[in-house]
């Protein structure tokens, strides 16, 4: 499930101030586009074939909720400044290989499990469930 946050409305007299509790809209993922990419275009080789679980189709199932990539509804171009909204389940022990990013700004949230990140600078960092990683 992917969940939508409205900002919180507030009351104008300060000593008064009360924040409600955002609203929360669920989008089934049905909803959403499935993108399941080769991992070829992450910059991985080809799944190993010691594992018949890991196949070159499940390795990376992306829910988009935006335009984005293959994915062109003509609608849901975007929201504001925001391109992508990608909702990744990354198949374990897989991960992406290296690949460019330009001109963008990532935010990752782990929803569960867990995320190793290293970069070409050599900075490496495992995230675990509720954790936050913005890279610029």
């Amino acid at each position: 499930l992917t969940r939508t946050f409205s900002s919180p409305s507030t009351c104008s007299n300060y000593s008064t101030k009360m924040l409600s509790t955002p609203t929360i809209k669920v989008i089934t993922k049905d909803k959403l586009y499935m993108s399941e990419p080769p991992p070829q275009w992450f910059g991985n080789p080809i799944n190993p074939r010691f594992d018949d679980a890991w196949t070159n189709k499940n390795w990376l199932k992306s829910r988009f909720h935006f335009n984005f990539a293959e994915y062109h509804s003509g609608t849901n171009v975007d929201f504001g400044v925001l391109r992508v909204l990608n909702d990744d389940l990354v198949q374990p022990k897989r991960g992406f290989g290296t690949h460019p990013h330009r001109n963008i700004e990532i935010f990752t949230y782990i929803v569960e499990g867990s995320l190793t990140h290293q970069d070409s600078m050599g900075s490496k960092e495992s995230l675990g469930r509720g954790s936050i990683q913005f890279m610029t």
